[in-house]
């Protein structure tokens, strides 16, 4: 099964698609997330920078599955068929997040939305985090996720 975004929604900053990976609440905004698939084998790319799990086919393009747990320091997860992969633009290529479960598309409403400061290890990350009824959830910041060094890497590697 696969869920495309509604192009009409692109436009709007302040949506954002929710996801978790272990207990986290994770987030990424709309405007970069391109579907969400479920999860296929993932082929592995030598050369690759740490941060890339391997590689996967989505429609006949070669994309990249980066893995949000090695960037945070959470423990390795074994692929299961209930994973999903969100394909997400950073800027200057597609990547796939592997997500455990997708929530929803939630829209942050005025205040909602603070700087991830200092508090957390990986602050530098986010673009910021979300204040809601059940909590907080973290927002990327896709642009900053791979350095510039790591995707030149990765694009090299996607080469040979």
């Amino acid at each position: 099964m696969e869920y495309k975004m509604d192009d009409s929604f692109h436009s709007v900053t302040d949506q954002i698609v929710t996801f978790t990976i272990d207990e986290l609440m994770l987030a990424l905004p709309l405007s970069s997330v391109k579907r969400v698939i479920h999860a296929v084998e993932i082929t592995r790319l030598p050369r690759a920078p740490e941060i890339v799990a391997g590689i996967i086919n989505v429609r006949g393009q070669i994309i990249p599955v980066v893995d949000i747990r090695k960037r945070i320091g959470l423990r390795r997860h074994e692929l299961s068929p209930s994973d999903n992969f969100i394909i997400a633009n950073t800027g200057t290529l597609d990547v796939a997040i592997l997500a455990d479960t997708i929530q929803d598309v939630r829209t942050l409403l005025p205040g909602q939305l603070s700087d991830a400061g200092g508090a957390l290890p990986f602050a530098e990350l986010l673009s910021g985090v979300a204040k809601t009824e059940n909590g907080l959830i973290l927002i990327y910041d896709l642009n900053r996720f791979l350095s510039l060094e790591e995707e030149k890497e990765l694009i090299s590697a996607m080469r040979t």
